[in-house]
C-alpha cells in the first residue's frame, strides 16, 4: 500500500512539473509585440511615400522588426524594415526580390547544379 502512494506521489508531481513547463514555454513563445502594425506602417510612409504592399513582423539579430514594403509612385518597390521595440527606422532600401547579381532575374528560383 505505501509503494502505491509513494509511486501515485511521484506521478502526480511530474504531471504538475510538466504542465509548468509547457506553460512557461508558450509564454515565451508568444512575446507581446511594443508597437501596433498601425504605427509602424504610419512611421513607413513619413520615410517612403507610396502604398503599403505587405507588412511582416519578423524577428532580426535578436530584435522584434517590421518590415513593411511599399510601392512608390514611381512604381519602386521599397522595403521599410523598423525596430519594433524602439520605432526606429533601421534601414529602407529597394526591394530586389531576390536579384542578387542584378541581372533582372530572381536568383532565389534558380536550379543549383
Amino acid at each position: 500500500m505505501e509503494k502505491k502512494v509513494i509511486v501515485g506521489s511521484v506521478i502526480a508531481g511530474l504531471l504538475v512539473s510538466m504542465g509548468a513547463m509547457g506553460a512557461a514555454t508558450a509564454q515565451s513563445a508568444t512575446t507581446p509585440v511594443a508597437m501596433s502594425e498601425e504605427k509602424a506602417i504610419e512611421i513607413a510612409l513619413a520615410e517612403v511615400p507610396g502604398t503599403v504592399q505587405e507588412t511582416e513582423l519578423e524577428k532580426e539579430d535578436g530584435k522584434q522588426v517590421y518590415e513593411i514594403e511599399i510601392l512608390t509612385a514611381n512604381g519602386v518597390e521599397m522595403e521599410v524594415e523598423i525596430d519594433v521595440a524602439t520605432g526606429t527606422v533601421l534601414e529602407f532600401e529597394a526591394d530586389d526580390d531576390g536579384d542578387d547579381d542584378h541581372d533582372g532575374k530572381d536568383d532565389d528560383d534558380k536550379a543549383t547544379k
